[in-house]
């Protein structure tokens, strides 16, 4: 977070922030191609950024007006917290997918993995509901031309020795990853701070479920209080540098030249993206 959340006059100036990287956001998406790029990681990595946008804006709904006094009623933690984790989860992938710079069959291997992952997930759900035939065989199919399409794959022989064995041996018990590097990994090459990303991942996550502490803590925090205020706009402050690296991220994606944003929300930009980012080695 650029500054502490200590007062309400702080919290509009974090809302009107997050607005006006949000609404640059819109402009962005409306220029996507509703998955019909010809590339499929710029296919994929446009549909992944409208998730993510989506997520962005049912945030800032749940979120209190600014411009009314401070609220002394609840707010919804919880539901934000989950939507900021979503904003997260979906920038993970969207880097994984469409973001990082990698070679061409690198590439290539990342969908097809993500793809088979998704796949052997659904197969246990349909499996669950004990869903028709037809459709297990379908899932099936697609996990076979999947998995067969990765097993031959120039890019498995350039893995370790390890981690292609690795690789190979989910295939077989149909537990494919969603990724093939590791979070620590994914966040260099996104040139976040892995342990940044961490903490604030539990943090949102400890108000995600409904724990002892979590409760506890809501109820003894008096509203407006500022360790209680700093609490109430986590999501936000945490959503926010995810939501401008994701609107640079997505622009080259683009089959037109994407608007450029006014001078203050590209300054705005700038400096919620540098929040987390990698120290320099």
């Amino acid at each position: 977070m650029r500054d502490s959340i200590n007062t309400w006059s702080d919290y509009r100036t974090l809302v009107r922030e997050f607005d006006a990287v949000l609404e640059h956001g819109k402009a962005i998406a409306a220029m996507t191609t509703g998955g019909a790029s010809a590339a499929p990681h710029a296919s994929y990595g446009e549909q992944i950024y409208v998730k993510l946008l989506a997520h962005c804006v049912a945030l800032r709904r749940l979120a209190p007006d600014p411009q009314q006094p401070l609220p002394r009623e609840p707010w919804d933690l919880s539901s934000m917290s989950t939507l900021a984790r979503c904003a997260i989860e979906a920038f993970d992938a969207f880097e994984y997918v469409a973001g990082h710079r990698v070679p061409d069959d690198e590439r290539s291997f990342r969908i097809r993995l993500w793809e088979l992952h998704d796949a052997t997930r659904r197969l246990r759900i349909v499996t669950a509901v004990e869903a028709g035939a037809t459709v297990l065989d379908g899932i099936r199919a697609d996990m076979a031309r999947l998995r067969e399409g990765l097993e031959t794959h120039p890019h498995l022989d350039k893995l370790s020795a390890e981690l292609r064995a690795e690789l190979l041996r989910r295939f077989a018990r149909e537990d494919a990853p969603a990724f093939h590097i590791d979070q620590r990994r994914r966040c260099s090459l996104s040139d976040i701070d892995a342990d940044w990303h961490h903490i604030i991942t539990l943090q949102l996550s400890q108000h995600v479920h409904t724990l002892p502490f979590s409760v506890q803590q809501l109820a003894t925090l008096p509203a407006g209080a500022p360790d209680a205020l700093g609490l109430l706009t986590q999501p936000i402050a945490f959503a926010l540098p995810f939501l401008a690296r994701a609107i640079q991220g997505v622009a080259p994606l683009l089959a037109a030249r994407p608007p450029e944003p006014p001078s203050r929300t590209a300054r705005t930009m700038q400096a919620w993206r540098a929040i987390g980012q990698r120290a320099p080695r």
